[in-house]
């Protein structure tokens, strides 16, 4: 999930309901169930946008950004070559209430994340809950047995085709530039995944969201558009402070590597503290004050997570930036990546 502010909250969750069918563990059985009830609860109270946009009461705001909406999701089927569904045709309000809550856990002498298993998905890093209650209390019992933990929420998941996504009420708050990068995001996970892969999965689905969306802006405005500019300037706002928490982890992961195996536990976390504050210190530096302390509030709260949302949606950027310089469009990438994972 890398859209807006990924490290303040997950930006992305990509679930399967179908999670039920895991017999052989009750406990999953019940998340399963629980999540599968949330799921169709949203979709059976999503409304076709078709309706949507005949419907008087509804604000104009609303139908402009869904319309908007529709553009982008023909454009990405027809013009970047992503899977043809029927995601994105219906709408759910959500009359300004949050509507996942994603947990996510790590080491706290090491950049390893902790793993959920899914019985058709393998191992992810984050579980989503459609109710706080049960998130905080995995956020407790995670705490409890020694890992760093956080609770975010989530722009948006794809189902990868077992259900139609419907929009959410929360994705029209994003300028054109990002909500093209959303929808394509998402549209791309529905075309390319690989399983247990998660680092790999966000990642391309953060970059040809990104390619994607300035396709579409280029087309719909113009190479020299002031939209088109400024998507471009926040993609570089962004990919700045990306690259920052990706210098981060790797600080944090050259600390841990000099730790014995069985390390002095409150040392090596005032050893990691150290670590927290010269990053917070250089966060300041850079004239981000305000971004220096939101930074130390996190690393306080919920300590490795927090690079380790950079890692999983931004790592890999220029890997696929050299891949990509292959091809002369996204819709040709795409058509490799199709083709390298027969799909």
């Amino acid at each position: 999930m890398r859209i807006r502010k990924f490290f303040l909250v997950l930006a992305d969750l990509v679930f399967v309901p179908v999670l039920v069918f895991a017999l052989f563990n009750v406990s999953l059985l019940v998340y399963g169930l629980k999540m599968g009830n949330g799921q169709l609860t949203i979709i059976r109270n999503a409304r076709p946008i078709s309706e949507v946009l005949t419907d008087a009461a509804v604000p104009d705001s609303v139908k402009a950004k869904l319309r908007l909406i529709l553009e982008i999701r023909e454009f990405a089927f027809t013009n970047l070559g992503l899977t043809r569904n029927e995601n994105y045709t219906s709408y759910y309000d959500q009359h300004g209430r949050p509507i996942i809550y994603v947990v996510t856990a790590c080491e706290k002498l090491s950049l390893t994340p902790h793993r959920w298993s899914y019985s058709l998905l393998g191992k992810m890093p984050y579980r989503g809950f459609f109710e706080k209650p049960p998130a905080e209390a995995e956020i407790a019992r995670l705490q409890a047995a020694g890992f760093d933990a956080d609770l975010g929420g989530a722009s948006g998941w794809s189902t990868l085709g077992w259900f139609n996504d419907p929009v959410l009420s929360q994705m029209l708050r994003y300028p054109e530039g990002e909500l093209a990068e959303l929808i394509i995001h998402e549209l791309t996970h529905g075309t390319i995944f690989v399983t247990n892969n998660v680092e790999y999965n966000e990642n391309l689905a953060s970059f040809v969201g990104c390619k994607g969306a300035i396709a579409f802006l280029a087309q719909r405005y113009g190479s020299d558009s002031p939209q088109l500019a400024a998507y471009k300037q926040s993609l570089i706002d962004q990919r700045r402070r990306e690259k920052f928490l990706i210098s981060a982890a790797r600080e944090l992961d050259s600390l841990y590597k000099t730790f014995a195996p069985a390390p002095d536990t409150a040392r090596c976390l005032a050893m990691r503290n150290e670590v927290y504050t010269r990053i917070c210190a250089r966060a300041a530096q850079q004239g981000d004050t305000l971004y220096a302390q939101r930074l130390r509030k996190r690393f306080d709260k919920s300590g490795n997570t927090v690079v380790m949302h950079a890692l999983r949606y931004g790592e890999k950027q220029d890997d696929f930036e050299t891949e990509f310089s292959r091809f002369r469009n996204v819709a040709m990438y795409v058509a490799w990546l199709k083709e390298k994972f027969g799909k």
